[in-house]
């Protein structure tokens, strides 16, 4: 399998977890937040197989924004059950997938021929740690709710992630 194909497929396993996640939490900003990370997931999929075909893929800001705006208005009404306990067990994993993917995106990139398979694999990388960030807040947020309401900012820095 090559770097784009085992790269797709990367996505399409992440996407197929936030997904699972999404349809087992009934509370809607969460639900949100983990469609919205399938999204990505499927945008980046999408723009590895137009690099593997070698046209020059682009790869937008994907939910940045959104995913703000919903960690607000959680911050707002968070609840003491935001979601199963049992779901941490697989926020956890997604974690460690969005950990193996920005590694393995910056790695991959010194070996890649085309200044477009570069610029893609380093956005992916900058966009999974994006994701890691959001899982990360979501574990902090389930965990200890009234902490993350009176301590967290769900703040990416800058735009550098996207």
């Amino acid at each position: 399998m090559d770097v784009f194909d085992f790269s797709i497929q990367m996505e399409h396993d992440a996407e197929s977890l936030y997904r699972n996640l999404a349809s087992r939490t009934d509370h809607p900003g969460i639900k949100r937040v983990f469609n919205m990370l399938a999204d990505d997931e499927v945008r980046h999929a999408a723009a590895l197989e137009i690099l593997k075909k070698k046209m020059s893929p682009s790869l937008d800001k994907g939910n940045i924004g959104e995913i703000k705006t919903v960690f607000s208005e959680l911050k707002e009404r968070v609840e003491e059950e935001m979601i199963s306990r049992e779901l941490l067990t697989e926020l956890r994993r997604a974690l460690e997938i969005e950990e193996k993917g920005r590694k393995y995106y910056k790695e991959k990139m010194a070996g890649l021929d085309t200044e477009d398979g570069k610029k893609l694999f380093q956005l992916l990388s900058r966009q999974e740690d994006y994701h890691y960030m959001t899982v990360d807040n979501l574990i902090e947020l389930i965990e200890r709710p009234q902490w993350w309401v009176e301590n967290a900012e769900f703040n990416p820095g800058t735009d550098n992630y996207y």
